[in-house]
């Protein structure tokens, strides 16, 4: 008797191909899902060692209740408090909760945001920041940071001195910082807008700059971090303050700090609206307000570049003596 065919359909080459494809997506996100958290549970085990080797031996910072996220493809660190202590410096640290992360594929560029307050306190010192949004960004390096970034909205200040006769309280619509190795120096940006404080009426700002490098001075931003030590050098590119749109007081020039933290310097300062700074002055320093005034006839004599917008005046720093040309303005104080 002939054999009958069979009736039951047999597997088709692309139906095995796609099952042994999708057992291999399958075992693919077990394995990556496998990696992540052993990855994740390497980075907690390791944070203490890693923040000891950011601080130095002289000092530590903390991070409350950590816990690493961002799961499938982010690593973030998350910690409730941030905690900083100089034992020898005398100098303590406390802000709100962190919330980093940075991408699998690009693990040496950092984002965070950090909440307010910030509170420091140091010998003679007490200082409280606060902000709405406060945002950084970092690029690390084999020796630590090669570049960062921070973004502050709406920013308030409040600090308390022993040498303060009364607490000082500014406010910030905006202020970013920027910092970057350059070579062996060190770039630094920083711009402030919406600038307002609760001690002088009259000084307010509508936008502040600073672009300044510090030569030989890259390594502050290398791990253990190190405070910068006199003698340096600071070079102002622009250190300027916007009080509106006439009105504005711009520095330019090297400023050195010796090893007993006296201060020289070359600067050019330019004016803009001369009347407006004089009656600013004087509502700071009536004295320093009352010798501008005197000097105010011979100050269009001294201007170094007359043919650009505003006056242009030497200003000459020598250990902490502060002179415009001929003429003594005063002394610096002591830092």
């Amino acid at each position: 008797m002939p054999s009958t065919p069979s009736t039951q359909p047999s597997s088709s080459p692309s139906s095995r191909k796609f099952g042994w494809l999708a057992a291999a997506i399958v075992a693919g996100c077990v394995l990556w899902s496998v990696g992540w958290f052993l990855v994740a549970a390497k980075i907690e085990d390791h944070l203490p060692e890693t923040l000891a080797r950011i601080t130095g031996t002289d000092a530590k910072a903390g991070c409350e209740n950590p816990e690493v996220r961002g799961y499938p493809f982010r690593f973030g660190v998350f910690c409730q408090t941030l905690t900083y202590a100089n034992a020898k410096d005398g100098v303590t640290a406390i802000s709100g909760a962190l919330r980093s992360a940075a991408q699998f594929y690009r693990p040496g560029h950092v984002v965070a945001e950090i909440d307010g307050p910030l509170a420091i306190t140091a010998p003679g010192l007490d200082a409280r920041l606060d902000w709405q949004v406060l945002q950084a960004s970092v690029n690390a390096d084999p020796h630590g940071v090669s570049r960062g970034s921070l973004d502050g909205r709406k920013m308030s200040f409040d600090i308390d001195g022993a040498g303060l006769t009364h607490k000082l309280a500014m406010q910030a619509a905006r202020i970013t910082a920027h910092g970057r190795k350059n070579g062996p120096d060190l770039d630094v940006v920083i711009q402030g807008e919406g600038l307002q404080n609760s001690f002088s009426a009259g000084l307010t700002a509508k936008a502040l700059t600073m672009e300044a490098t510090l030569p030989g001075q890259a390594g502050l931003l290398d791990a253990p971090y190190t405070a910068v030590s006199a003698p340096y050098e600071i070079r102002f590119h622009r250190l300027a303050v916007e009080l509106d749109d006439t009105s504005s007081l711009e520095i330019s020039g090297p400023v050195q700090i010796a090893a007993d933290r006296r201060i020289s310097g070359a600067l050019d300062v330019t004016v803009r609206n001369q009347q407006r700074i004089i009656e600013l002055a004087a509502t700071m320093n009536p004295e320093l307000s009352s010798l501008i005034n005197r000097l105010a006839p011979m100050i269009e004599t001294l201007d170094t570049r007359p043919d650009e917008d505003g006056i242009t005046l030497s200003l000459t720093i020598r250990n902490n003596r502060v002179s415009l040309g001929m003429f003594p303005l005063g002394q610096l104080p002591d830092f």
